[in-house]
């Protein structure tokens, strides 16, 4: 397919207007938006048409950090502690064959395109020797066809012996990941480097990435900050107890940095944050979920820089739905903040699409529909008893729909996703694999316990 007509849609074009056009048309030619046109204009000819009658047209939303690794033990640690979780999640994960890591990415790539995600930043923490995981994960990334990001992590010290690696090595792998893959796939590839956690790698470390991010042009993307956990350990590390600290002693804060978590940042570190223009990712759901800490949403809304909002894995929030995330951040927004005007419905669309595009370097290419760009594009399913009936689709689109909801993706110009069918895969096939493996794999890991 080269040239796509998508009509009779609310565009939801997320441009700098932020217009809307009823019954509008997002025209699509050989990858690229090639123009929208508002109601009552007309097709031109040679074009494939899908009639988006009854649907929203916008962007296709973006999930700043999650874990895709982490796909297979989403229903075993929902009534566990956050150390608890750990460990069951770690336990399940060392388990995996390569087959069962390969499943496991793609069940995840697959949900995300199912959910109207089609640019995804994947955190990916592998033990030592894991080379060839990450490429894999890489090559299959681009196989689906979404924007895929992988901030690949890494720690030196002050975790499970496993995970840890020295930093030439550390340097060496960034390095040939970099090379080999970022924007790569007509960019649709991108390499971040990801020092996984504040205590997990050394001042000289963190230097090291600063070294990386500023010869390469890539990104800065860490955990920060996510609970009362985080202090104690960077103390044992570091000898004080601040996340920001670490990251000003390793140069590592400014624009390229991003910052997954944050919930127990004082408030002289968020001055700090917003006036390096240091970038946060708000998770809505996971912190919530297991209980590790409220996102600080006004304060980061607030601080005057572009910020996005994210699922994180599936193990934390369930499934990948950046709807539900948009609908919980506004709600904690309005809740600590009092009433309405604490976080406008817009603001909450933005940071799913073009200031999320804008956090990651992307502005450019994805987040909004405007000509020149990808054309990454979903249909969402406004005519349903779920939904209907819609007086105001940005207000519907955060407070009423669903990654259900999502009834076509176009990733890239091609169909991922037709009527609700994932094109890139045999769903059933997908799903019976990935049960039949998880299941294994979680047979193996409870033997290991019995006997450890």
């Amino acid at each position: 397919m080269t040239r796509l007509a998508i009509t009779n849609g609310s565009v939801v074009t997320q441009n700098a207007a932020r217009d809307i056009h009823q019954g509008g048309t997002v025209l699509v030619e050989n990858g690229r938006i090639a123009s929208v046109l508002p109601a009552g204009a007309p097709v031109p000819a040679g074009f494939e048409t899908l009639d988006a009658t009854g649907c929203a047209v916008l962007p296709g939303l973006i999930n700043a950090h999650t874990h895709l690794y982490a796909s297979f033990g989403r229903s075993l640690s929902f009534g566990e502690g956050l150390i608890q979780w750990l460990g069951t999640q770690k336990n399940l994960i060392s388990q995996f064959d390569d087959e069962d890591f390969h499943t496991c990415i793609e069940v995840g790539l697959a949900l995300n395109l199912k959910s109207g995600n089609t640019c995804v930043v994947d955190a990916m923490a592998l033990p030592a020797g894991s080379e060839h995981r990450y490429r894999d994960a890489l090559r299959l990334a681009e196989r689906y066809k979404l924007q895929y990001v992988m901030a690949r992590a890494y720690t030196s010290q002050l975790v499970s012996p496993e995970y840890v690696e020295d930093l030439p090595t550390i340097e060496r792998s960034m390095r040939a990941l970099i090379e080999e893959f970022h924007g790569s796939a007509d960019g649709r590839i991108r390499i971040e480097l990801s020092p996984n956690l504040p205590w997990g790698l050394s001042i000289e470390g963190f230097r090291m990435t600063r070294r990386l991010a500023d010869e390469y042009g890539v990104p800065i993307h860490l955990h920060t900050a996510e609970s009362v956990d985080y202090p104690v350990m960077i103390e044992k590390a570091f000898g004080h107890r601040s996340n920001i600290q670490v990251l000003q002693d390793g140069h590592c804060l400014g624009p390229d940095v991003q910052l997954l978590g944050c919930a127990t940042l004082t408030d002289d570190e968020f001055e700090v944050i917003a006036r390096t223009g240091t970038r946060v990712i708000l998770d809505p759901i996971s912190g919530t979920t297991i209980g590790t800490g409220e996102p600080p949403v006004l304060k980061v809304i607030h601080n005057g820089h572009p910020s996005a909002v994210a699922t994180n894995g599936m193990a934390s929030a369930g499934g990948q739905d950046i709807f539900e995330a948009m609908k919980t951040m506004i709600s904690l927004a309005r809740t600590r903040g009092g009433g309405a005007d604490a976080m406008p419905m817009q603001r909450a669309l933005d940071m799913a699409t073009i200031e999320s595009a804008r956090l990651l370097g992307l502005e450019q290419e994805i987040g909004s529909l405007e000509a020149g760009k990808r054309a990454d594009v979903i249909c969402v399913d406004l005519a349903n008893v779920f939904c209907a009936p819609t007086f105001d689709v940005v207000a519907t689109l955060v407070f009423a729909c669903t990654s259900r909801d999502v009834r076509d993706v176009i990733a890239g110009g091609e169909f991922a996703v037709r009527d609700r069918k994932l094109l890139m895969a045999d769903e059933a096939e997908l799903t019976a694999r990935a049960t039949a493996r998880a299941g294994a794999a979680l047979q193996r890991a409870r033997h290991q316990e019995r006997v450890a």
